[in-house]
């Protein structure tokens, strides 16, 4: 399940413009990272936050960066540090989230990386209230998310109704998401899904 999360969240990047070699540079680390490779985690930590320092009003870095922190406490041994990177990357996350809520790409990053937490950490009913949110705001204006992201969300979110109890809801949700033809993996993903209903 966590392969799976890891295999969609590489595809979530910010856009990248043909120009922004740090944007490739950053997006290649970060799905390195997700990956498994701990030295990428380590340099787009690095990245992130020199960009931060440059634009500190990035919310979508700062969501990344986040994200980013708590790959590195994936990474760490049991201890403090691997304590403190998830509470930073959690904190950095909650605090982008916050600096912009209508915001639907930071919302969703942020939402898909506390679903992929551990259940004991608490997250998951954080998760599923974002995503609730993101698929409302969606709803409301389909372009705040391109065609990729809206089939993720609504994989992601039926994943968390499902989680949750609510396997009505889910089916909605993964319904909803199979009516978008954007990526064939996460379609039959949703399809997959569905037939486990």
């Amino acid at each position: 399940m966590i392969h799976r999360f890891l295999n969609l969240l590489a595809v979530l990047i910010w856009p990248l413009s043909a120009a922004a070699a740090e944007e490739n540079r950053i997006a290649d680390l970060y799905a390195r990272g997700l990956s498994g490779e701990q030295q990428a985690v380590v340099d787009c930590v690095a990245a992130l936050e020199a960009r931060l320092a440059k634009q500190p009003n990035d919310q979508l870095a700062r969501v990344y960066l986040g994200s980013a922190w708590t790959l590195r406490s994936r990474d760490l041994s049991f201890g403090p540090g691997k304590l403190s990177a998830l509470r930073k990357g959690i904190a950095l996350m909650d605090e982008a989230a916050a600096a912009v809520p209508n915001d639907a790409r930071v919302l969703l990053l942020r939402a898909v990386t506390n679903e992929s937490f551990p259940a004991i950490l608490g997250r998951r009913k954080v998760a599923l209230q974002q995503l609730d949110e993101v698929v409302a705001l969606v709803e409301k204006n389909p372009p705040k998310l391109d065609s990729f992201d809206r089939q993720l969300l609504y994989l992601k979110a039926g994943e968390a109704a499902k989680r949750a109890g609510a396997p009505a809801r889910a089916k909605q949700l993964w319904q909803r998401g199979l009516t978008i033809e954007a990526d064939p993996k996460l379609r039959q993903e949703i399809a997959t899904e569905l037939a486990q209903l």
